[in-house]
């Protein structure tokens, strides 16, 4: 079984929790990504993603300019270990409708999981029955 740690996105960005949304946005774009961590006082305190964005500014016409991350990001952070095999990650993204799972070692934050890594997994295992 494939731990998560061989699919998972060892590049961990993150924004400030007093940055502007408009700033996130830059960054999800400038690295073609989807969801960033997010940092206060040196701790990760919970996440953004272009889902939060859309649902939080976008559709209710909110300022990006003057909106903080802070206001709009998740709070919950899941996790899981980077040791887990990927069919645990996928049953845990699944159960929660998780688009990113943030994947570490004991407290250090390693990596992220998102549904496109798991196409990887899955074309993988795919390829391997043909």
């Amino acid at each position: 079984m494939d731990p998560v740690s061989e699919y998972m996105v060892r590049a961990i960005k993150e924004v400030d929790a007093g940055a502007s949304v408009k700033d996130a946005a830059k960054k999800l774009s400038d690295f073609g990504i989807g969801s960033l961590l997010v940092k206060k006082d040196g701790s990760y305190i919970g996440m953004v993603s272009e889902q939060e964005i859309t649902r939080q500014l976008v559709a209710v016409d909110r300022d990006p300019n003057s909106t903080i991350v802070s206001d709009i990001m998740n709070t919950d952070i899941d996790y899981i270990d980077q040791g887990e095999i990927m069919t645990r990650a996928i049953a845990v993204m699944r159960e929660k409708r998780l688009r990113y799972l943030v994947v570490r070692d004991g407290e250090t934050v390693k990596g992220i999981l998102s549904v496109k890594d798991l196409l990887v997994y899955y074309e993988k295992w795919f390829e391997l029955t043909l």
